[in-house]
């Protein structure tokens, strides 16, 4: 990405916010970025931003469209899987782009990822981080935008350990739960998305990887419920290392009957003799990093570092 690229805005999902997408635009745009708005944006059906074929064709849009550089979901919410078996995966291969969402987008991601081959990107979406009076928050921005500028050599390291104002208040939250050194591709995204898609074609593939997980609204029987699930589906038996990030509102209705999300997360992952990392700043979260599914990093648990190998930007800029 360079100043003046185009950045198309899509709502694969639930549906928007007029006002909340203007102050997305305005603000994106005030950057130096511009902004191209699928048609099918503030289409409603029910829950969802549109019909299926309405949202998939804004998504294929956006693809095909050779002036677009960024694909930028507005939200999640729900919708994104009934997307899966409509896109020809090997069409998109033609047409790599940076495509950024989180949560329900979570779907998208892992699938463009292992369909199609090219880094996706679990970050900040248009509508909720985006828009306000200022837009996307320091901390944020940051990682975004170093990110996907194709950071050099000698900076990729340090990306989600060592960056500016609050950086120290959001390392000091992560803590490990198993110590340990191991490098692999980074894949994940939202727990309850990962899970709902066991059994499909669109299944996460774990093996050989590093796992990010997190979640918002759960309660910890039901993160116990969809670790018990990923477990005897065998997605935590191949794994090289886990990062957890924001477990979001997960509590207990009653403290004093219900373990804690951090016991479940630790009953499940720590005793997997691999390297397990909580608190990492991602996920359903006022500041949060972006992370590139498909890209090699680092994972230290004992130091509590997650770093980059590799440069994740893959889309060549003429």
């Amino acid at each position: 990405m360079k100043l003046g690229d185009t950045i198309a805005l899509i709502a694969p999902a639930g549906r928007v916010t007029s006002s909340k997408v203007r102050e997305a635009v305005r603000n994106i745009q005030s950057l130096g970025y511009k902004v191209k708005i699928q048609p099918g944006v503030y289409k409603t059906d029910g829950y969802l931003a549109g019909s299926d074929p309405n949202r998939l064709n804004d998504l294929l849009a956006s693809f095909r469209d050779p002036e677009v550089k960024m694909i930028l979901c507005l939200r999640g919410g729900y919708g994104s899987p009934r997307l899966l078996e409509l896109i020809d995966f090997e069409e998109l291969k033609k047409h790599p782009k940076i495509f950024v969402g989180y949560s329900d987008i979570t779907a998208l991601l892992i699938a463009l990822s292992q369909k199609s081959g090219f880094v996706t990107f679990h970050g900040p979406m248009a509508m909720g981080d985006f828009s306000g009076k200022y837009g996307l928050a320091p901390y944020s921005s940051r990682y975004f935008w170093n990110l996907l500028q194709k950071p050099k050599n000698d900076s990729i390291a340090k990306l989600f350990n060592d960056w500016g104002a609050g950086a120290s208040e959001r390392l000091g939250k992560r803590k490990m739960i198993s110590p340990g050194v191991a490098e692999g591709e980074l894949i994940g995204g939202n727990l309850s998305t990962l899970v709902a898609l066991l059994g499909t074609p669109y299944e996460i593939d774990t093996r050989g990887k590093i796992l990010f997980l997190e979640d918002v609204n759960e309660e910890p029987f039901r993160i116990d419920r969809m670790l018990l699930q990923l477990h005897l589906a065998g997605k935590l038996k191949h794994l090289k290392g886990v990062v957890l990030g924001g477990f979001t509102r997960c509590v207990p209705r009653s403290i004093a009957t219900s373990f804690s999300t951090e016991e479940v997360l630790k009953q499940y992952l720590g005793g997997l003799n691999i390297p397990v990392m909580s608190g990492f700043a991602a996920g359903h979260l006022p500041d949060q990093a972006t992370l590139p599914f498909g890209s090699k990093v680092r994972l230290d648990a004992s130091q509590l570092k997650l770093s980059l190998l590799e440069s994740p930007v893959k889309v060549e800029e003429k």
